[in-house]
């Protein structure tokens, strides 16, 4: 029996050896398999980040509450709604996944008084407005006016605290509460897209903050130059794309921005702007690309006019210039390639004309050019006191202002 004994003990080496490589395929098999479904993962994951996104931004210019827009929204009890301002573009506001208007006016508390720009051209915005803006379907409010300071500081911080009581609703910016919200970048996360939002006035109509207390409303002067640059250079640095909203130019100037617009328009290009929406003039100004001296590019709405305001009544031609305004309609992509606007058929301007009743008002609202009729413009204030303003003057004025830019939305 004794020479068996090598022939047992090979068998048992085979089968250990056996056991051992099939321990060893089934390990490997199981790590090739893992492998394999991580490298899935990972080019899913790949996949969806490059995958994308776009939403599209609507800005509209000025709602700038005159006596009249104040007589027309009041309920004969202290109380104001200012929901037929926007009831026909609010479909055309609610769609946008981002809307932003300019509230020209502050909203200083009832206790000082609401004015309406009689006769001193100062203005206080009843807190019903708020509410309004939101129902129209706006997200962001432009508050850097030169009607901030208007009731002074109190009234600056009663806006503040207003806007931020309905935050969950809509952001405000262009006013801060300390110094430490000025120098804080706003951002807004639309549609899986990082958005810087910075809104500057030119000045406060000669009125002077408190001491200290500068940061109250965002400016755009001389002294705040380097200070704006460097807003603009953080937004730039943490954001996919940076929006500035300047209240800027020169009041009634029609198509072409001025200098002083340029220059600036210039500076936040370079700094780096990717959208800038202006507002101020009343009137309607050209929208043009603008190239920076280092290859940063922007594109520039100079102004969008008014929104709704009584400007009906001017005592020139300007009366009929300031019910042409403009929507902005930007589409922003966010792709493999980075963040930029799509300019293919889906960035513009729809031209809008404030409607401003007195035969059966006074009616203020806003309506798309493309919905406007004959007979809205003959009942119309400015076409009543002898100024030309039918379909025609209105479909040519806008195309000579908005040119190419002009789309559907």
């Amino acid at each position: 029996m004794k020479k068996f004994k090598p022939l047992i003990v090979v068998a048992v080496i085979v089968v250990i050896i056996a056991i051992i490589t099939a321990c060893v395929a089934k390990e490997e098999n199981g790590r090739s398999s893992k492998d394999t479904n991580k490298q899935t993962e990972e080019t899913t994951t790949e996949t969806t980040t490059e995958a994308a996104k776009s939403i599209t931004l609507v800005a509209v210019g000025d709602v700038l509450n005159h006596n009249p827009v104040l007589e027309m929204a009041s309920n004969g009890d202290g109380t104001y709604d200012f929901s037929n301002l926007f009831v026909n573009m609010k479909d055309t506001i609610s769609k946008a996944d981002i809307a932003v208007v300019n509230n020209e006016t502050i909203i200083g508390g009832a206790d000082q008084g609401i004015q309406g720009g009689s006769p001193y051209l100062i203005f206080n915005s009843p807190d019903e407005l708020a509410d309004n803006i939101i129902d129209a379907g706006f997200d962001l409010v432009l508050q850097a006016s030169n009607h901030s300071d208007d009731m002074g500081s109190a009234g600056i911080r009663h806006c503040i605290e207003l806007w931020k009581s309905k935050s969950d609703k809509i952001k405000m910016i262009g006013l801060n509460e300390s110094q430490e919200e000025r120098d804080t970048i706003s951002y807004m996360e639309v549609g899986g897209i990082k958005l810087a939002v910075l809104n500057y006035t030119y000045g406060l109509n000669g009125f002077v903050l408190p001491e200290g207390q500068d940061y109250l409303v965002d400016q755009m002067t001389d002294e705040t130059f380097e200070q704006v640059k460097a807003d603009i250079q953080k937004a730039d640095a943490e954001a996919d794309f940076v929006i500035v909203f300047p209240h800027w130019g020169t009041e009634y100037v029609v198509g072409d921005a001025t200098q002083a617009q340029i220059d600036w328009g210039q500076m936040f290009t370079e700094a780096g702007a990717d959208l800038i929406i202006g507002t101020h003039p009343h009137v309607s100004e050209k929208i043009e690309k603008i190239t920076a001296s280092n290859g940063n590019e922007a594109l520039c709405y100079y102004s969008l006019g008014n929104f709704t305001s009584n400007q009906a009544y001017l005592d020139d031609i300007n009366a009929a210039y300031s019910q042409v305004e403009g929507m902005a309609v930007v589409k922003i992509t966010k792709d493999a390639n980075g963040t930029h606007i799509d300019y293919d058929g889906n960035t513009g301007v729809v031209p809008v004309v404030c409607h401003n009743d007195r035969v059966n008002g006074p009616n203020i609202t806003a309506y798309k050019l493309s919905d406007y009729t004959s007979d809205l413009c003959s009942i119309h204030a400015t076409a009543r006191q002898g100024y030309t303003f039918n379909l025609d003057w209105l479909n040519q004025t806008a195309s000579d202002i908005f040119g190419e830019w002009i789309i559907d939305y």
